[in-house]
């Protein structure tokens, strides 16, 4: 089952830690992939990039896995307004 978001998210964080993609799962630890607190605010700032959100801070504090982030990321795009474009913007006719 391809999963866009999940995918994002896996080469986010592969390109973030420099490591390959096949090395992380939706079931990996954050900490076990080495990421610490500098790393997590790159990985912020790079997410909220490729998906045009913006993550609150409060929900940083629950993010244990890469599932928990890819699930939070879900969470913000499905409540943002129809109107606003997710991903790359499209060319105006």
């Amino acid at each position: 089952m391809s999963d866009a978001v999940a995918e994002k998210v896996i080469s986010t964080l592969a390109s973030v830690k420099r490591i390959p993609a096949d090395n992380i799962k939706l079931e990996t630890n954050l900490q076990d992939l080495g990421i610490d607190s500098l790393d997590v605010f790159t990985l912020l700032f790079e997410l909220e990039n490729a998906f045009k959100i913006s993550i609150p801070d409060d929900d940083v504090r629950s993010i244990r896995t890469v599932n928990d982030v890819v699930t939070g990321i879900k969470k913000i795009i499905a409540a943002k307004p129809p109107d606003s474009p997710v991903g790359s913007p499209t060319p105006a006719d």
